[in-house]
């Protein structure tokens, strides 16, 4: 989004402005009841009233746009009926309507910023004219209010994409910096200060066994306690980075490193799920957000090896550690891939890799965290082609206790050998199933186009893949490459069609997909030994 500028609203009128008729004399309200083109105006008559006292106690309760009242009326005046009228609603526009060529009263009138006098007898296209001009100022007003609204319902989500493109490196200094600093009162302290990055733990298997609104509004609940902590604190950094990954300044020292701590507690006593911050290291100009932001991100990474709801400092990190993290994440990568490829030799080979990795590990809750985390990188990436782990034949939630139940890495790896060779031999099975199902589909196309110019490029488009997938894709299906199989359905049913004598050959011809005689011949020669005619004649 450009938050240089507001996006364009589409700004919608109201549908109807009400009019309030009041004056004494009962002919001249039914006349103007009738005779003026309300619904033309966009106008609706809510009210006519023959006093000021019914006007106001009808205003009390409903909404008037324009007051159309005569000066003179019994108890109670036109000019102070309005004056106590513009007390209720500031914004009413009101029309003066009187018989007398009374300076006086037209004075009075403009005091109280009437849009028109109009004086009697009334002439149609004099108040018709009148009331057109507060349609105009009504319109223009109601359209600068929604702007207005609309403006700053939008300031949080521009705040949140400034302080996005800062923390990323991307802000634009020339444009909006000055937002970023005046706007939102986001300034450098004389303090120290680094970025925290805060993310939601084991969010992908955690909140399963909630209702899915259920566990939306626990996500929306722990961003609201932090937001609470920021502004009691004056932070006004926080940027939503995602539904369960945040960011904010803070400033580097004591305090404040209590204060994410606090926030960390404050989460886990209050809801069913835990965070986690990374801290980057302190910082003392706009233009080291970015290196901090991403240190901050770095030793968020170390969750894996040390522990969860905990602050973990950048500053903090061993270099062997920061090697370690990237050595398992790749091993899962690689793992990931086997899995999806049904290649059992290879996945053999990364299970054994990444349990060298863990059996290096010194703590057996690291190792216990470790093996949880790899669960959670696993469901991740299933969730990416459309698969959910724990919705996966005897893999419930409840079976990540057995687990802790585990008193050797032996124990757990053969455990979790046990489950990755079955979700990948699932994912094999389902694949197989769907390219059945699509290798089906083909074959009914072939059939059904065998007498068209059938092109790999058409037919691949026609079923949403590339060409190149498409190929490998029927190629692994029936063995054999699509232009093979093409020219083999179209020889087979010249085949039968020739033991019909009813067809002449060059009618055959055309039936499976040759518009040259020549070439249809040659074809079924090579194909058969023998020509068209001749196996007709044998037939």
């Amino acid at each position: 989004m450009n938050v240089g500028a507001i996006k364009k609203i589409n700004i919608r009128r109201i549908s109807m402005y009400n009019v309030m008729l009041a004056d004494d004399e009962i002919l001249d309200l039914r006349g103007l009841e009738r005779f003026i083109p309300w619904e033309e105006l966009q106008m609706n008559v809510a009210a006519v009233v023959n006093n000021g006292l019914a006007a106001l106690e009808y205003m009390k309760t409903n909404i008037i746009h324009i007051l159309i009242t005569d000066i003179r009326m019994p108890i109670m005046s036109g000019l102070e009926m309005s004056r106590e009228a513009l007390l209720l609603n500031p914004q009413l526009k009101i029309i003066f309507i009187s018989g007398y060529e009374d300076f006086q009263y037209a004075q009075q009138a403009m005091q109280l910023n009437a849009q028109s006098y109009v004086l009697k007898p009334i002439d149609d296209e004099e108040i018709i004219q009148a009331l057109y001009k507060v349609k105009a100022q009504l319109d223009q007003e109601t359209q600068r209010s929604m702007l207005e609204n609309a403006y700053h319902k939008t300031l949080p989500a521009i705040k949140n994409d400034l302080l996005l493109q800062l923390y990323e490196g991307q802000l634009d200094w020339n444009t909006n910096a000055i937002m970023l600093t005046e706007q939102y009162g986001i300034k450098l302290s004389k303090c120290e200060l680094a970025v925290a990055y805060i993310a939601i733990d084991d969010l992908a298997w955690k909140l399963n066994t909630y209702k899915e609104h259920e566990a939306k509004d626990i996500v929306n609940r722990v961003y609201q306690v932090i937001d609470q902590h920021c502004r009691q604190h004056d932070i006004y950094t926080l940027c939503k980075l995602s539904a369960h990954q945040f960011a904010m300044i803070v400033e580097s020292n004591h305090q404040h490193t209590q204060l994410l701590n606090d926030l960390i507690r404050d989460i886990a006593t209050t809801l069913p799920i835990t965070i986690t911050i990374g801290l980057g290291n302190a910082f003392s100009s706009f233009e080291q957000v970015q290196a901090s932001y991403q240190q901050a991100l770095q030793a968020l990474d170390l969750k894996m090896l040390i522990g969860k709801s905990i602050v973990i400092r950048y500053g903090d990190m061993e270099i062997k550690h920061v090697k370690e993290v990237q050595h398992w994440e790749m091993a899962l990568d690689a793992l990931f891939v086997e899995m999806s490829n049904y290649h059992l030799v290879q996945i053999h080979d990364e299970l054994e890799h990444l349990f060298t990795l863990i059996r290096s590990m010194k703590s057996k809750v690291t190792v216990y965290n470790f093996s949880i985390q790899i669960i959670s990188k696993l469901d991740a990436y299933l969730a990416n082609v459309n698969e959910d782990l724990f919705q996966m034949p005897g893999m419930q939630l409840e079976d990540l206790h057995i687990i802790f139940k585990f008193e050797t890495i032996d124990d757990i790896k053969t455990w979790l050998c046990k489950k990755v060779f079955e979700i990948s031999e699932l994912l094999h099975l389902k694949k197989q199933k769907k390219n059945n199902r699509l290798i089906e589909s083909i074959v009914i196309y072939v059939e059904e186009h065998l007498h068209e110019n059938i092109v790999l490029r058409d037919v691949s488009n026609y079923f949403s893949f590339s060409p190149n997938h498409f190929g490998v894709l029927f190629k692994q299906g029936t063995g054999i490459n699509f232009s093979d199989y093409v020219v083999e359905r179209r020889m087979e049913k010249a085949r039968c069609l020739l033991q019909d004598h009813q067809y002449k050959i060059y009618e055959i011809g055309a039936r499976v997909g040759y518009k040259n005689q020549t070439n249809f011949s040659r074809q079924f020669k090579d194909h058969f030994g023998v020509t068209p005619g001749d196996y007709r004649k044998q037939s």
